[in-house]
């Protein structure tokens, strides 16, 4: 009996010692967290202990004060600093740490609305046609150069009349009753009638179809918007002179065989009609009078 208890009271003395050490190992560290360019002080920067959950922030002026054990490795960071790790000696208490800013690139953007995006995310809702890609010939209107570059966009003749306009639908028709037509914006300029541009001086067009895209302009925006961007004159010192030629020809398919006037007086003499000249040329015919300017 008398020797389970000595070795028990051994064991309770190892297990005071070992925890006295292990408090004796606890130091408490401070310092100062700031950019390693000008020497200003980070405040919110994180101090941690590397593989513990245990950490502060530095105050609005970059100090920290952190309780660790003796040999601890602290990891520093920032948001937009690279991250630095520092490895305690045996009684450090101050451990000022200079960040370096993270040199990183930046993904290409599209800003939409109120908001950005990166342009990986938003190909499906904003495309972008530049001089390069639009149709060559002979265009009397700038929609003519986009029909058929953009998926979504529908781009057809109104009627039958070749001097009328191109009817323009993004995602369809948006309404039954008002009108289903996009908005235009030239140059930063909204609601620019599209058809006043000469289609050589578009640099680009910058179609948005979803609605946090167009959410900037409001309601206007509500059928889509079409963005023009028209070319700006030479940076370089110097003139710049350019040249465009288009060379069309046309003819009619199927000709109708019209009488001449000549043919028209001849058969109405045939047939016994008289002309009467009523102050425009007119054939009398009986119980009617038929006026034919000829």
């Amino acid at each position: 009996m008398e020797k389970k208890y000595l070795l028990k009271t051994k064991l309770m003395l190892l297990l005071l010692l070992f925890a006295g050490s292990i408090f004796a190992q606890q130091v408490t560290v401070t310092g100062t967290v700031t950019d390693i360019m000008d020497g200003s002080a980070l405040p919110g920067a994180t101090v941690s202990v590397k593989g513990k959950t245990q950490g502060t922030i530095t105050d609005f002026t970059g100090k920290y004060t952190l309780s660790v054990t003796e040999g601890s490795t602290l990891i520093v960071s920032f948001i937009g600093y690279d991250a630095k790790e520092i490895t305690l000696a045996a009684g450090q208490t101050v451990a000022d740490v200079a960040l370096s800013p993270a040199a990183t690139d930046i993904e290409e953007v599209i800003v939409i609305g109120y908001g950005t995006q990166k342009k990986s995310d938003k190909t499906g809702a904003v495309a972008n046609v530049n001089a390069d890609e639009l149709n060559g010939g002979v265009i009397t209107d700038p929609i003519q150069s986009l029909q058929g570059k953009t998926a979504g966009v529908s781009i057809s003749k109104k009627g039958g009349d070749p001097n009328s306009g191109y009817t323009v639908k993004i995602r369809g028709s948006a309404s039954l009753a008002s009108g289903s037509a996009p908005l235009y914006v030239v140059d930063g300029v909204p609601g620019v009638d599209a058809s006043t541009i000469a289609p050589e001086d578009i640099e680009s067009f910058n179609i948005l179809k979803d609605a946090s895209s167009t959410a900037i302009y409001g309601s206007r925006g509500s059928n889509g918007v079409i963005i023009i961007t028209t070319k700006k004159g030479a940076k370089k010192q110097g003139n710049t002179v350019e040249f465009n030629s288009y060379v069309s020809m046309d003819r009619v398919a199927n000709r109708l065989d019209f009488m001449t006037a000549d043919e028209y007086r001849q058969a109405a003499k045939d047939k016994g009609l008289n002309l009467v000249d009523g102050g425009a040329n007119t054939v009398v015919v009986p119980k009617r009078q038929i006026t034919v300017f000829l």
